[in-house]
């Protein structure tokens, strides 16, 4: 009796911090997945000496859980052509998190969208990260893991102008998310 007494103790003490673990487990994985995701676009812009974009998938909105591309974009437009013959090429793509329990978007009042309303991001031919006018496209991100609802974990990703990716622990629920 005792010994199932104990049990039952650990157990309770146990649960919640092994449920905390996945979600933070679960947040490092996606952030560290999308920062290599940035980190490809600016490193292949440099490599090919022309303009890569990384585009969510879902046009229309400033969200990338629903999946990105990473393409060649030497007109600077922001939007992947699949069409045999186009000057856009496929680098890298992913596709959506599974269950809406995954969010990245960006921190700030201006994000940067493509033609289509997607949220865009694009390296020049020397790696810096710009707007589609050829502006400084320096951004934070916010990648967060939800439960039923509840926003249980997040992070930033912080890109500077020379497109530079850094991640840090979002605990200033603003608008520059830790990266300032």
């Amino acid at each position: 009796m005792v010994t199932l007494s104990i049990l039952v103790i650990l157990a309770t003490i146990a649960i919640p911090n092994l449920s905390d673990f996945l979600v933070r487990s679960q947040r490092q994985q996606v952030a560290s997945e999308f920062s290599t995701a940035i980190s490809l676009a600016r490193s292949e812009a440099v490599k090919r000496g022309t303009p890569v974009s990384l585009a969510a998938v879902v046009a229309g909105a400033e969200q990338l859980q629903g999946g990105w591309r990473i393409f060649v974009d030497p007109n600077r437009t922001g939007v992947y052509d699949s069409a045999t013959g186009s000057i856009t090429t496929l680098v890298a793509e992913r596709e959506a998190f599974d269950g809406g329990e995954v969010r990245i978007g960006r921190r700030g009042s201006s994000p940067i969208l493509n033609g289509n309303g997607a949220l865009l991001i694009q390296f020049d031919s020397i790696g810096r990260a710009v707007d589609l006018s050829g502006g400084s496209g320096a951004s934070g991100f916010t990648v967060s893991v939800w439960r039923s609802g509840v926003e249980k974990s997040k992070k930033a990703i912080c890109m500077g102008w020379a497109g530079r990716v850094r991640s840090v622990d979002d605990k200033a629920d603003n608008e520059t998310g830790g990266c300032v």
